[in-house]
């Protein structure tokens, strides 16, 4: 690696870890809350953009927790910065624009008693079903794309966990329920619709994608989410989605949980590798 070009990529790196804590710091943050846990949550944070802007022995997205750092360090990262201003955009501009929209979809309630299905499904049951079916009718494919959908999926819930632990912003028909940013239905559909379209094309993909799209309006629809809370959540699960995806594909790296048959062939068990 030539002397300019790692700056280069330091910057680039350090850039875009700095645009992955943007959408915590662009909200009126730290209200009221579990003090010290939310402290120890943003030093991690911190910590973790430091640590990984200059992880950068390996390949571009360090030697270590590559995968956490997929979306600012793969072609991933156009999905994240885009997602990330109209983020920020719609919060700028929650005011003059997205509570009329809000106010007008609540009232207009277009998906009448079909939006509890969308608050059912989107708790993560579709990554999970697909876990399930590739490791037992995947083929010799199988194995690989559900290590795809669990470690996109892991990442995924675990920053917007994180991020709802850190902004604690009111839900709009919830007040008393501080978890409205981001969007964790958002987050988990796209992460499926993703890896979907990833591992099987366009035209599932596309129905994926559709059945994301239907459990994000669910939650404005149901009043549990603005605008900006459900393109963050699709930000972070499409960006976890394709970085995962694009890391390994780039670097032909094994994925770090896998699933292997029992030795009697009766049943199958979960392996864990050191990196991730």
């Amino acid at each position: 690696m030539g002397r300019n070009k790692l700056p280069n990529k330091v910057l680039r790196l350090v850039f875009g870890n700095i645009i992955l804590l943007s959408q915590a710091t662009s909200i009126k943050v730290f209200q009221s809350g579990p003090l010290l846990f939310n402290s120890f949550l943003r030093i991690f944070f911190v910590t973790a953009t430091c640590l990984f802007a200059f992880a950068t022995l390996a390949n571009e997205c360090g030697k270590h927790l590559d995968n956490f750092n997929s979306p600012v360090c793969t072609d991933a990262k156009y999905i994240f910065w885009s997602g990330t201003a109209l983020t920020i955009g719609l919060r700028l501009f929650k005011k003059d624009f997205e509570t009329q929209v809000q106010d007008q979809v609540v009232q207009k309630n277009h998906l009448k008693q079909w939006g509890a299905i969308g608050d059912l499904i989107g708790y993560g049951y579709l990554n999970g079903a697909y876990v399930l079916g590739q490791i037992l009718f995947g083929g010799t494919k199988g194995n690989a794309r559900a290590e795809h959908m669990f470690e996109s999926s892991f990442y995924t819930v675990g920053v917007t966990y994180g991020l709802k632990q850190m902004i604690h912003e009111s839900r709009p028909g919830f007040r008393e329920d501080p978890e409205s940013f981001p969007s964790g239905h958002s987050s988990f559909s796209f992460t499926f619709a993703s890896v979907v379209t990833a591992n099987h094309g366009w035209l599932w993909g596309g129905l994926a994608h559709l059945t994301a799209s239907f459990i994000s309006f669910s939650r404005i629809n149901d009043n549990w989410h603005y605008l900006h809370d459900v393109v963050a959540g699709m930000t972070i699960g499409m960006s976890y989605g394709w970085g995962v995806y694009f890391n390994h594909k780039k670097y032909h790296k094994p994925y770090w949980i896998g699933f292997l048959p029992t030795e009697d062939l009766k049943g199958a068990q979960l392996a864990l590798n050191y990196r991730f």
